[in-house]
């Protein structure tokens, strides 16, 4: 309690110093006045009286900084003291202070704006009570780590070693067309899930209630949980949800609860794609979409299970899938249950880190850079410095009084950086490449992308290191400063001044050396994004429309019913002016991941079973699509219901399942029906940066109803439109053409294929425009560097370059003899950045494309780039050395 009253005493004592401070003086001169008076009394003479008076009281002013620092708190004193100092100083040098806080700003304004991608992203808590505990299924195959799919078998067995857990659960994805009795129909995203779904999350219904044990195990009549905005959407009153009636793909479904509105953007940790909308018991759709591996499981573990329980299970259970599943689940290398927080974003985590790094790499530049100019600003202020410790200034004060104004200018810089970095972050969202519900690669959690205190933390903490790091080496050698030769009247101090000379070059040359990694790195992602999109993707994305519809819950239950609408369809668009062809397509795009049926290959491998991509087209599709036909023949018009089953095949199917031996006439079976090859077709890609798969085309015509429902549960079907000219211009007449053969139907997004090719790319976009971005300004940073070094070498030198001139040497003798003290700097540099380059990018390797990591091409123009602007920063200060005058360089002092 005494301590505390004390510290209290301290800090009220920095208050009202000046009445505090008279109050004192006021104390002094009394007890002073007091001991004159007896001195006097005792017979001494005024002068004397005094002078033992003040020895007595130990000195006024000695005594005034003993009372100060008892009652105060002297550090604090001292620190504000050189603040106000330090921001003396820096307002004498505007110019100074403002490049500096500038340069920094950049360098911690990029930082802070990737950090918060990174954080938010990646990083950043889940939404979810306790998320810690929240652990999802996942593998490890050929070295890549992500969710782990089963089927309601495999999720069956998972609950037999459920000992850790609190809740297990599973969920897939399913849409459907949804009507209410009133107003048209509207597609919505469904998730299928187990009952324990919202258990594992620690979530509620906001109104009505969950699946019972009855309604999880698929029995009874259906029912279906509805989102906050569906709810609003369809039947205004939200608490008015429960009880009514939902027509999901045709089949009536009774509400029976509301999920609260916060778990719409939630549940994007699960998948990025479109907000889901109806949540129904998973066994309702286990006998049909959980039939196949496409069952994610989540987990919540016990408060009092350990991480070593939960492995321990997992390996038994990896153990059992290996005998009752082999060539299945049981086959991937690792499978274990992991946090759910580890696995948000896993396929973006090394593009992230790469430009964290690049980010990096511009602040240690900016950091230099600062550097440098303390250290030209220190040999300016030699002389104050020398003055200030013959006064008595200890070389400790000195050193803190430096770092203090570093200290300041770092903080500065990282308030203005900050500023910058909530712009950035926006345009970074606006730019970044949204992740898709298709497994398409984008960046996940974007609304979790913002500034809060965790950035303000990592900002503030990222401007106190730089000030560390730039203001270190500046304010130790101010603290060499030798006093004799400082003092001496025309010294110059020329053993420091060298030991900074060559420290300032070696900062250059380390700025040149991490300049040339992220020239090197953008380079490599400029030749990345080059390779894909010059990639053929195995079709003429030129002028192509695609439109999205879906049929579920119509009167098209039947597969001819679904041939007479198809037909229709196509005769109507193919009737638009400007239409060359139109096909329709199920089980999705090139670009996209297709669906996955069985399918045996008739012959000796009769029993082995295949998953290799399945659609259905139509007979106009493949023309449409700018697909080749390589052999045989491609789907025709007479492909129906009543003729023989056939089908046709990629390139990829036929050179794996047919090698050596020609793949038209062979036979397939798909859903235990025998189809012939009439055809193969080129290879029509799923994704730019990896070989085709594997993929068969029915006839759409005679493809079984039952497996055409299944998978557009999970795709829609696109109808496909070649143009003369800009697609874009012919949407609307094509929905408009769509919706009148039947309005009932649910249409969806108009994309051109050429913007599926961009986006297919566009993270690889994303990586090559920050790196520019990154690079770029590198290099603006190190060419500014260089060139304040050679000026300033030209400034030191300028008494010398007079005597070469006045002795007859030639100007362009002297301009080489300036840039050649640059272009040391710059070898230097390139040496050492080619080196760093080449260890550095191998961390590329995974994000980059159709280009080795140490591509001699690439790192040959980054040093050209980077030397052809570095000579023309040290030309400016080398031709100024030119002019120079012989008789006023030889006044120069």
């Amino acid at each position: 309690m005494t301590k505390l009253r004390s510290l209290l005493k301290r800090i009220s004592a920095l208050f009202q110093r000046n009445q505090r401070d008279t109050e004192l003086a006021a104390e002094l001169e009394s007890h002073l006045q007091f001991h004159i008076e007896d001195n006097l009394r005792a017979g001494m003479s005024p002068a004397e009286a005094r002078r033992q008076a003040l020895i007595k009281l130990g000195g006024l002013d000695q005594t005034k900084e003993s009372v100060r620092a008892r009652r105060g708190l002297p550090w604090l004193d001292s620190l504000l003291q050189d603040t106000r100092f330090a921001l003396r100083m820096l307002r004498k040098n505007p110019a100074f202070t403002a490049v500096a806080v500038l340069t920094l700003a950049l360098g911690i304004g990029a930082n802070t704006a990737i950090f918060s991608v990174v954080y938010g992203t990646l990083m950043r808590a889940l939404p979810f009570p306790n998320a810690s505990r929240i652990v999802e299924l996942a593998e490890t195959y050929k070295g890549q780590t992500g969710q782990m799919s089963v089927t309601a078998i495999q999720l069956k067995r998972l609950r037999e070693f459920a000992t850790p857990f609190q809740a297990l659960a599973g969920y897939t994805d399913v849409d459907f067309n949804a009507t209410t009795g009133n107003g048209a129909a509207e597609h919505v995203r469904g998730m299928p899930i187990s009952a324990d779904f919202l258990r594992v999350l620690a979530e509620q219904t906001e109104a009505g209630r969950n699946f019972s044990t009855e309604e999880d195990s698929g029995d009874g009549a259906p029912v279906a949980l509805i989102s906050h905005a569906l709810a609003a959407r369809r039947f205004g009153d939200v608490s008015a949800a429960p009880g009514k009636t939902i027509f999901l793909s045709g089949t009536p479904y009774t509400v029976i609860g509301v999920m609260p509105s916060h778990l719409a953007a939630d549940l994007d940790v699960l998948d990025g794609g479109p907000a889901w909308d109806v949540w129904i018991p998973l066994a309702r759709v286990a006998r049909t979409a959980g039939s196949g591996e496409n069952i994610s499981v989540l987990a919540r573990m016990k408060p009092d299970a350990t991480w070593a329980q939960l492995a321990a299970q997992t390996e038994l259970a990896k153990a059992d899938f290996h005998k009752e599943f082999p060539g299945d689940a049981g086959d991937s290398d690792y499978m274990a249950f992991m946090p759910l927080s580890k696995l948000v974003g896993v396929d973006v985590q090394s593009y992230l880190f790469v430009l964290l790094g690049a980010t990096a790499f511009v602040l240690l530049i900016a950091c230099a850079n600062v550097s440098n100019l303390l250290l030209a600003r220190g040999s300016a202020r030699t002389g104050e410095v020398a003055v200030r410790l013959a006064m008595g200034a200890s070389r400790g004060r000195l050193l803190r009084q430096l770092l203090t104004e570093s200290m300041i200018i770092a903080v500065a810089g990282g308030a203005l950086g900050l500023v910058m970095a909530r712009e950035g972050i926006t345009a970074l969202v606006a730019a970044a490449p949204a992740q898709q519900a298709m497994g398409g690669i984008g960046l996940p959690r974007i609304h979790d992308i913002r500034v809060d205190w965790m950035i303000l933390a990592f900002a503030l903490a990222t401007s106190l290191l730089c000030g560390a790091l730039f203001g270190i080496a500046p304010a130790l050698y101010a603290g060499k400063t030798n006093l004799n030769l400082e003092l001496r009247e025309g010294s110059s101090g020329t053993g420091i001044r060298r030991g900074r000379a060559r420290l300032r070059e070696g900062l250059i040359a380390g700025e040149f050396a991490l300049s040339l990694v992220l020239l090197t790195g953008a380079g490599l992602m400029i030749a990345t994004c080059a390779k894909l999109l010059n990639t053929n993707p195995g079709f003429d994305p030129h002028h192509v429309l695609t439109m999205e519809f879906w049929l579920g819950g119509t009167g098209y239950d039947t597969t001819p019913k679904m041939t007479v609408y198809f037909n229709e369809i196509e005769r109507k668009i193919a009737a638009l002016p400007g239409v060359q062809a139109t096909g329709i397509v199920s089980a999705g795009l090139p670009l996209e991941r297709g669906g996955n049926l069985p399918v045996r290959i008739a012959g000796s491998k009769q029993r082995m079973i295949y998953a290799p991509n399945y659609r259905e087209a139509s007979p106009g599709y493949f023309k449409a699509m700018g697909i080749q036909l390589m052999e045989g023949r491609g789907i025709s018009p007479a492909d129906t219901g009543d003729s023989e089953p056939v089908v046709a095949i990629n390139q990829a199917f036929a050179k794996r399942y047919f090698p050596n031996q020609d793949a038209v006439g062979g036979h397939v079976f798909v859903a235990k029906e025998s189809y012939e090859i009439v055809g193969v077709t080129a290879d029509a890609k799923s994704s730019l940066n990896k070989p085709a798969v594997p993929a068969i085309f029915l006839p759409a015509a005679q493809a079984s109803y039952g497996i055409s429902k299944l998978f557009e549960g999970w795709f829609p079907r696109e109808l496909v439109v070649r143009t003369a000219s800009d697609p874009l211009a012919l949407s609307h007449k094509v929905r408009d053409a769509v919706a009148s053969v039947d309005s009932s139907v649910a249409t969806g997004k108009m994309v051109t294929m050429d913007q599926m090719m961009s986006r297919s790319v566009g993270l690889q976009q994303f990586m090559m425009l920050l790196l520019n971005l990154f690079a770029g300004l590198a290099l603006v940073l190190a060419s500014v560097g260089i060139y304040g070094v050679i000026s300033y070498a030209v400034s030191q030198r300028t008494r010398e370059i007079g005597i070469r001139m006045a002795l007859g040497a030639a100007p362009r003798e002297v301009l080489g003899m300036i840039l050649a003290q640059g272009s040391k700097l710059i070898i230097v540099g390139v040496i050492c950045g080619t080196a760093a380059a080449a260890m550095l990018t191998r961390l590329l390797q995974g994000v980059i494309y159709g280009v080795t990591a140490r591509d001699p091409i690439v790192l040959l123009l980054g040093i050209v780039v980077l030397a052809t602007v570095s000579l023309a920063a040290c030309l400016v200060p080398a031709r100024r050395a030119m002019r120079v005058d012989p008789i006023v360089a030889l006044r120069h002092e």
